[in-house]
């Protein structure tokens, strides 16, 4: 059977201090999650979410920077609700670092308008997603390329869209969560099937873009890579596994 922590989980690492959302941080960064900074995340789900209630706790005395997580408002209030609410999970935001000036967590809502800009002249801008609950995806950019991260999604007319009217977007990350049979169900739970991701990207087709595939149900997951190869026609397709690095 598939490992699900290696095909379930999302986590997208930027650099050393940014990351896109923390469902699979400490397992695969160990000790380096210390110099995390701030996690983009995309929406309120514990795939995304898990790791976040354990970056400080099992780190706490080393820490010296806040943590600091960037997301829509509906997210903050989700995690500030029903995660770090002193009944599930310590409310970090109000604990002193030990080490450092400020509490070991911030929250800061991110603007669907705005390009922030990292390290080494990295930039990200976040842009609305199609999923059950509020979310976003982000575009990445480095140079003159960048690559978009749909994270869950249904619709992906906003990933036409800004593809279409945005040269420098090389790299596509989408997922695929459910076999074709299962396409109701894909519906209701806002992800997609390999048939609703390929003919959702057809006016894409002939764009030369490079394709990663992730967040494939690790119970579908043969099933599923299947019907990628009957579905893909021409698109240049890539399964993502833990530990793989993007190119774009």
């Amino acid at each position: 059977m598939p490992n699900i922590q290696e095909v379930g989980h999302s986590s997208f690492l930027i650099d050393a201090r940014n990351v896109i959302d923390a469902g699979n941080i400490l397992r695969t960064l160990g000790e380096k999650s210390i110099a995390l900074e701030t996690v983009w995340v995309t929406h309120s789900h514990l795939d995304h979410i898990v790791d976040l209630a354990f970056i400080i706790d099992e780190y706490f005395d080393t820490r010296t920077k806040t943590l600091k997580i960037m997301a829509l408002k509906e997210t903050i209030d989700a995690l500030k609700a029903h995660v770090f609410n002193n009944v599930i999970w310590p409310d970090f935001s109000k604990i002193p670092l030990p080490h450092g000036e400020g509490m070991a967590l911030s929250y800061e809502e991110i603007d669907l308008n705005k390009t922030y800009t990292l390290e080494n002249e990295k930039k990200i801008k976040a842009f609305t997603g199609d999923h059950t609950v509020a979310s976003v995806g982000y575009k990445v950019s480095s140079g003159n390329s960048a690559i978009l991260l749909s994270s869950d999604t249904y619709s992906l007319e906003e990933v036409v869209t800004l593809v279409h009217e945005d040269e420098q977007i090389s790299t596509l990350v989408i997922e695929c969560s459910f076999p074709v049979r299962m396409a109701e169900l894909a519906k209701s739970s806002k992800h997609l099937t390999p048939e609703l991701l390929f003919n959702g990207l057809k006016t894409l087709e002939n764009k030369g873009l490079k394709l990663y595939i992730n967040h494939i149900k690790a119970m579908y997951q043969e099933e599923i890579i299947k019907e990628i190869e009957v579905y893909k026609k021409e698109w240049d397709v890539m399964i993502l596994k833990e530990g793989v690095t993007l190119e774009f």
